[in-house]
């Protein structure tokens, strides 16, 4: 489990330790990561702490080989680092754009290529869980590099699930709106509160996991908003017409046919 020092990734290793499971903690800050390892161990949980960069991709083998020497085969996969700053997009440098996606949506798309093909080897039940958030379902302004990297996230998952329907490995996307962690917790008021409860959330995360859930949002209150742009999106698809000619493609994703094999 990647970003599991703090936040929303100690809430959910903390609902895999009251279940029973053996976790890997895996966070870039090793010293945090090693004291919540430890306090999850004096609770009576089997974990092991790993330092780890998301984005480094020679780093990725090395720490699964020592989660699995440690625990045992890993099942689950928990790709949950994620970093955001607020800028508009017009005061964006290319630097800052480049470190959202190369955490946000690089790190889970290296912890899925390491570990997939273990899950793939193996056989049996597996689950990757990317966390995304409501900024990837809808747009927020004002943080567009991390609305854009959380958007690819959720495309990620959603091709992910796709490729794996026929196989034991089940995926899940979080969609997070605001959540208590140390920085939201600083400046919470009592007009402005911190957000959910991170281990109010890790509980839900797992129990959605558990039920085969795909999008697990954490706060309802954002359906008008996710909503209407779905609307949008469906309207003009109605308003189209096929006057530039028609698209085979879709005949075939509707009979079931994968059109990138028809083509190749």
């Amino acid at each position: 489990m990647t970003g599991a020092a703090s936040g929303i990734g100690l809430g959910i290793a903390r609902a895999l330790v009251a279940r029973g499971a053996r976790v890997a903690l895996a966070d870039w800050d090793g010293d945090k990561v090693t004291a919540a390892a430890a306090e999850l161990g004096a609770a009576g949980g089997s974990v092991v702490a790993i330092e780890l960069d998301v984005s480094a991709e020679d780093h990725w083998a090395d720490a699964a080989d020592r989660a699995e020497a440690a625990l045992g085969p890993v099942s689950i996969l928990v790709n949950n680092a994620g970093v955001i700053s607020a800028a508009p997009l017009t005061e964006t440098t290319f630097e800052s754009w480049r470190r959202h996606f190369t955490v946000n949506v690089d790190g889970q798309f290296l912890g899925t290529s390491v570990f997939l093909p273990r899950f793939l080897e193996r056989g049996g039940r597996a689950h990757i869980l990317n966390t995304a958030s409501m900024g990837g379902l809808m747009p927020v302004p004002g943080v567009g590099a991390y609305s854009a990297s959380k958007f690819a996230s959720v495309g990620l998952s959603l091709a992910l699930r796709e490729e794996l329907r026929d196989t034991g490995v089940r995926v899940s996307v979080l969609c997070p709106g605001t959540v208590s962690t140390g920085m939201t917790a600083a400046e919470a008021t009592s007009e402005h509160p911190a957000g959910a409860n991170a281990d109010r959330v890790g509980e839900q995360v797992v129990e959605a996991m558990e039920a085969g859930c795909f999008v697990i949002p954490t706060h309802p209150d954002f359906e008008p908003n996710v909503t209407k742009l779905h609307r949008e999106i469906e309207q003009a698809l109605r308003d189209t017409d096929d006057r530039h000619g028609p698209d085979p493609s879709v005949q075939l994703m509707l009979g079931g046919v994968d059109p990138v094999d028809r083509m190749l």
